[in-house]
């Protein structure tokens, strides 16, 4: 009864609300304009990226964004990315050849140590090109951006030292993009690098562990990096652009949009200037072929495995895990796998697999529940209700979308940002992870076997495709960031760098040096004349006592 009344009294109160506003004349309502004026706004944008690949697809949806509103964007990259592809194929490209700048060479190095499975030698050899291949690439950016007249400069992070350098030299401003924190602003003290020995989050550790990976570990890193920034300002000498010693380069006051999200990433407290705005996904994607549709519809539980456009594995792991899909079909624990070697080359492993016949007619792509290819409509398959897990290197366009796709993944982290996002994986329970230096049939069939039967990991994978899915809106928020950047009014030089207030901070700080040091002088010249005098009058009275 109670209750009966409480509403017949709220829907009282609403009529007489709305009697009043007609009686004041309230019932016309007029809408907010929210459009933007463009017309005179910088236009031009020039995007460049050193290593390409799977670093581009995520720019680039933002500057489609920002080709839509009206801006001209230009990328430099290497590969012939965007006229290959049917999303960008509109964003202008500026090619860089490997050989013109020896990548090919160096990069040939690299393979070498990472097949080696060396990090130290590894990442020894990455600093040694972002050393050698700084003046090329300064090069290259400073007569496109004259070419263009670029307004602002967007820069993907990783390795892009001579980007941020030319847009700090000319004056303009620049916005970072990576596909975390860790590669252009060092991480919170609880959080490290699992390539480190350490984990990326530090939280519950032991103290001898926390001390060694927030203290040692960044004391070693320091020690090795050094010559690194000694070389790379040798570099900025030669294209007349003043030394920097800051390894992360010049970012501290650049926006940086992290391609992250909260419930993957670590919580943490971000700046102003960091701005987490991922998941970026593509709104389409290439749909299966009629052989990998075919493939889906005959096997219900289907293991899909790939491991990106950059990261390979030796021809011994690549034979391991192939054995262990062997298992697990044997086991009928699944029934299919579909393996995208895109970077692995099966010819290397087929010479190890001369005694297997099982081997060698899946490398042949003879093997009727085995499907390979050269390349796949990944999300297409990972989107398939019969793709039950994804074998992953962990990268963050594959981890994005396996969550946007609800799929449980087994990580096998390679490098670079890998090894951090297969524990944060793990650590969101939509992941387990296994270990190159140690590819074990046994464990890689276990671990299969729990992400098909737990339902833990199920009911975390739903819960982070909704968050995937919800944050997945926000590159339209990194697109207006960007504008920001771009529109808002530019205090100068001189102001903008505070010019006008450190000159007369150091005026102020001379003068008070020199009124502190004139008492000082004063206040000695007045001691020592009265210690002085004082000497004199007791020798005149001793003399005069004699």
């Amino acid at each position: 009864m109670f209750l009966k009344n409480l509403f017949t009294l709220w829907h009282f109160a609403i009529f007489i609300a709305i009697l009043i506003n007609q009686s004041l004349g309230f019932e016309d309502l007029i809408k907010r304009d929210v459009s933007l004026d463009r017309n005179n706004v910088p236009k031009n944008i020039l995007v460049t990226s050193i290593v390409g690949g799977s670093h581009l697809p995520y720019i680039l949806e933002i500057c489609k964004i920002l080709q839509d509103r009206g801006y001209n964007i230009t990328l430099i990259s290497p590969g012939n990315y965007t006229a290959q592809s049917i999303y960008y194929h509109s964003i202008p490209q500026v090619i860089f050849e490997n050989d013109y700048i020896g990548l090919d060479r160096k990069s040939s190095e690299v393979n070498k140590a990472f097949l080696e499975d060396d990090y130290e030698k590894t990442f020894a050899q990455v600093r040694k090109i972002a050393v050698q291949s700084y003046v090329p690439f300064y090069n290259i950016y400073t007569k496109v951006a004259e070419e263009i007249n670029a307004d602002l400069f967007v820069c993907d992070c990783l390795m892009n030292y001579p980007c941020f350098d030319l847009a700090w030299k000319l004056g303009k401003p620049a916005v970072g993009i990576a596909t975390g924190f860790g590669l252009s602003i060092p991480p919170p003290s609880y959080m490290s690098d699992p390539m480190h020995g350490c984990h990326a989050n530090m939280e519950n550790e032991s103290f001898y562990n926390r001390f060694r990976c927030e203290i040692l570990v960044p004391l070693k890193l320091a020690w090795k990096v050094r010559s690194t920034i000694k070389g790379l300002n040798a570099q900025r000498a030669i294209v007349d652009v003043e030394p920097h010693y800051n390894m992360f380069g010049r970012t501290s006051n650049t926006l940086i949009l992290s391609n992250s999200f909260y419930g993957f990433e670590i919580p943490h407290a971000n700046s102003p200037l960091h701005q987490e705005i991922g998941p970026v996904l593509s709104d389409t994607f290439p749909s299966l072929t009629p052989a990998l549709d075919s493939f889906l519809t005959n096997h219900p539980r289907t293991v899909y495995f790939a491991l990106g456009t950059i990261v390979f594995i030796s021809p011994q792991n690549v034979i391991t895990l192939l054995e262990s899909f062997l298992e697990l079909i044997k086991q009928d624990v699944i029934d299919g796998v579909i393996w995208s070697t895109v970077k692995t080359d099966p010819s290397d492993s087929l010479q190890l697999a001369n005694s297997s016949a099982q081997i060698s007619s899946i490398l042949n792509n003879n093997h009727p529940h085995i499907h390979v290819s050269k390349y796949s409509p990944q999300y297409a398959i990972l989107s398939h209700e019969n793709t039950k897990v994804f074998l992953s290197h962990g990268g963050a366009s594959s981890s994005h979308e396996s969550m946007y796709t609800a799929t449980p993944m087994l990580v096998l982290p390679i490098m670079g940002d890998q090894p951090v996002n297969a524990e944060k994986l793990e650590l969101a329970g939509i992941a387990l992870r296994i270990s190159k230096w140690n590819l074990n049939v046994n464990d890689i069939v276990s671990k299969v076997k729990r992400l098909l039967n737990e339902e833990s990991f199920k009911k975390n994978a739903k819960r982070l495709q909704f968050l995937a899915k919800v944050n997945s809106k926000r590159k339209y928020r990194a697109a207006d960031l960007i504008e920001i950047v771009m529109n808002t009014v530019k205090m100068g030089f001189i102001r903008g760098k505070y010019l006008d207030v450190y000159a007369i901070a150091i005026i102020l700080f001379l003068v008070l040096c020199g009124v502190f040091g004139y008492a000082l002088w004063k206040i000695a010249r007045y001691t020592y004349i009265r210690f002085s005098e004082d000497r004199i009058s007791r020798k005149h009275l001793k003399r005069k006592g004699d």
